[in-house]
């Protein structure tokens, strides 16, 4: 005869290998409130409910009960106000279901989160990795690389800069923001946009008023190509370069440099 397995109950049927420490839960947002009640019993003007996979039941915080269901609760029950005091809340780990009740409270994740050192600072560690490797990059990178993403991202004229100026600034800026750095890094067009760039500077292409129609510098009338209306032209030449016969312009454009 086979035997019944038990219905799961109570807080164990949501949170079962909780692990037992302390806890600490702090508010979001940039300013907090001295004092700070949160709901803890589901009304018809204010509801306080948790979805179990099939229907969404009525929650209650009670300190003599071990179910936060109140569809499970039994007698009378004693409700407590849970108080976040200067945005902090500190549940000690012999009240697990305080501590239960405030992670499947529906507020959780939106007014309160639970504060995880460990968990913060292994978010630290990834962001200190990241700006690291994204300054090593730019220290190791090509010089032209490197002042091909530095047109993209600085404000100014960057042939102005020497190779040490140059690199100074990108290795300070990758570290504000390695993330955009590294997309750069890995950006196909980007050497080409800046062979564009550079070839304009040098005056051996011509961008003419429309700021569209490209040319050789030493003959004006000798159209190379017309940026597609919205485009970037620098962009679009770089686009070009890898056509048929945007290679042969390639070529003779590196020829002059």
């Amino acid at each position: 005869m086979a035997t019944k397995t038990a219905k799961s109950f109570g807080y164990n049927s949501i949170l079962p290998d909780l692990e037992q420490k302390n806890r600490v839960f702090i508010l979001t947002g940039s300013k907090s409130p001295i004092r700070m009640m949160i709901p803890v019993k589901h009304t018809g003007r204010k509801p306080l409910t948790y979805f179990d996979g099939k229907l969404n039941r009525a929650l209650r915080y009670a300190t003599n009960q071990i179910t936060p269901f109140v569809d499970e609760q039994d007698g009378v029950v004693t409700l407590e106000p849970i108080t976040f005091e200067n945005g902090t809340l500190i549940v000690p780990d012999w009240n697990v279901n305080l501590q239960k009740f405030l992670l499947i409270h529906p507020l959780y994740g939106k007014k309160f989160i639970e504060l995880d050192k460990e968990k913060n600072a292994s978010v630290e560690v990834e962001s200190l990795y990241s700006e690291l490797d994204a300054q090593i990059a730019a220290k190791n990178l090509d010089i032209n690389d490197l002042e091909a993403i530095a047109r993209v991202v600085m404000k100014g004229n960057v042939s102005t800069l020497t190779s040490s100026e140059l690199r100074r600034d990108m290795i300070l800026w990758a570290k504000k923001n390695p993330g955009e750095f590294m997309n750069l890094v890995d950006d196909e067009n980007l050497k080409l946009r800046n062979l564009a760039v550079r070839a304009v500077e040098m005056g051996v292409l011509h961008i003419k008023g429309d700021n569209r129609t490209v040319t050789w510098a030493d003959d004006k009338n000798n159209k190379i190509m017309v940026t597609p209306f919205g485009e970037n032209v620098y962009g679009a030449l770089a686009m070009f370069f890898k056509t048929d016969e945007g290679l042969d312009v390639l070529q003779n454009i590196t020829n002059k440099l």
